[in-house]
């Protein structure tokens, strides 16, 4: 893809930094680099108001959640993501991502993503949305 990327080195908003740790760790856990389970990202959000909210403006509290990530993770060989750009307004980050998931089977899906992640004045996450528009396989 051309265009400018943003590397993870030239991030220098905590907040930012924070939002690609949650995604950092969510890729260990996937990759298995990690014996973590997914309760490893509860240091970072605010799991009693935690929200995810998705394409269809669907909502998940934190057990929701949790429980998607545990079948995702299940059925997944593989976790990559590619930062596009990140930007801070206020107490939100937005990350642009490419992101690809090997499953069990082998068959790779790929997608191109915004998040948006929202801090409390603690600086825990405590929503993230979304976006995600598929790539058509080549």
């Amino acid at each position: 893809m051309s265009g400018n990327w943003t590397t993870q080195a030239e991030i220098s908003s905590p907040r930012a930094q924070r939002a690609m740790a949650y995604g950092d760790k969510m890729a260990a856990i996937v990759n298995r680099k990690s014996d973590d389970g997914w309760d490893a990202l509860l240091p970072l959000i605010d799991a009693d108001r935690f929200v995810r909210r998705g394409n269809e403006r669907t909502e998940m509290d934190w057990p929701s959640y949790r429980a998607m990530l545990e079948q995702w993770g299940a059925h997944s060989q593989k976790y990559e993501k590619d930062l596009h750009r990140a930007s801070e307004v206020g107490n939100l980050v937005y990350l642009d991502l490419d992101e690809r998931a090997t499953a069990a089977d082998g068959s790779v899906s790929s997608l191109r993503s915004v998040s948006v992640y929202e801090f409390d004045e603690a600086d825990r996450i405590v929503a993230v949305d979304v976006i995600m528009g598929f790539h058509q396989p080549q």
